[in-house]
């Protein structure tokens, strides 16, 4: 499978709408489902989207980001219900797949809702030997239950290493789309804000003034934000986090003042009887780039999901 093309364009090539281009390059593939790719942002010219009728020009670097067809939906059982998981890419060291929510990323012996890590051990039982916990099966980074999105398994140790190595390193690009209560101000920024755990609620996390609370341990944590869209009393967010506390992009956004709609742990409760609800939190983690084992480059998408998207509707109507 291959996961990523680049092409140089040469001088015969240029002068052309992109999506011609690709259908005459790729004759496998029709100029519409080649429109479609653009406009998903699969396909990128000189690091950057562009859309269907992009003029190619000489020397413009086309990248392709994934030709390869998802992997069917693979079941699993747990507690009598069938649950499906989206795999968007697999090889020989990586298996990268599409979490929905409600799900676990691993196994907790508080829960009894469906994990990830059950899922990778009905596919694909080796994984079984990978990693150091024997609850995580391969897993390098987590996200919440109820958060949605692109998470990467390791299906060797020696991969495992190399993912865990680049995550430890902050060289691994993580997108989010975030929707919160408020507008915004400013529209973009940085959010450096420590956090740790929080003494009265130990369940949860919490921002550190360390200048304060001294005797509270606490983890420099940084956000990265920028607002998509503006909606009456919501604000549409694509962040960033460039380091992986727990509940990071939650309390980070909530010690803003704008905390993310349908959070149940991270509120504030004037927002918590505000209609329409929303039965989860909104926190899709849609892209992930990452080196691979195999030395490629790589970047996964996974689209919003329909109650997402639905939720997005009925604010915007």
């Amino acid at each position: 499978m291959v996961n990523s093309k680049k092409i140089k364009i040469k001088t015969s090539q240029s002068n052309q709408r992109i999506d011609k281009f690709l259908a005459g390059f790729c004759a496998e593939k029709s100029r519409a489902s080649w429109q479609k790719m653009i406009k998903n942002g699969e396909v990128l010219v000189n690091g950057k989207e562009i859309k269907p009728d992009y003029i190619l020009k000489e020397d413009d670097e086309v990248e392709i980001l994934k030709i390869i067809s998802k992997i069917p939906l693979a079941p699993f059982s747990k507690g009598g219900k069938i649950s499906e998981i989206e795999i968007i890419y697999e090889d020989n060291d990586v298996i990268v797949i599409n979490k929905p929510a409600g799900v676990l990323s691993q196994r907790a012996e508080s829960s009894k809702a469906p994990a990830v890590s059950d899922f990778l051990v009905k596919y694909y039982p080796k994984i079984k030997e990978v990693g150091e916990d024997e609850q995580r099966y391969g897993i390098v980074h987590r996200l919440d239950k109820d958060t949605s999105g692109v998470i990467i398994v390791a299906k060797n140790n020696k991969s495992f290493e190399f993912l865990k190595s680049q995550f430890k390193n902050r060289k691994v690009q993580k997108t989010y789309t975030a929707l919160v209560y408020g507008t915004v101000e400013p529209k973009e920024g940085i959010i450096d804000l420590k956090i740790g755990r929080s003494k009265t609620r130990p369940n949860m996390q919490t921002v550190i003034d360390t200048k304060k609370k001294a005797d509270i341990k606490s983890r420099e944590a940084l956000s990265l934000y920028k607002t998509v869209k503006n909606y009456e009393n919501y604000t549409l967010l694509e962040v960033q986090p460039k380091t992986g506390r727990m509940h990071q992009i939650r309390v980070h956004l909530k010690a803003l003042g704008f905390p993310v709609v349908g959070d149940k742990k991270y509120f504030f409760k004037k927002y918590r009887n505000i209609e329409p609800k929303l039965e989860r939190q909104f926190l899709h983690a849609g892209k992930l780039k990452i080196k691979l084992p195999n030395g490629e480059i790589s970047t996964f998408k996974s689209k919003l999901p329909k109650d997402l998207e639905k939720f997005l509707n009925k604010i915007n109507s």
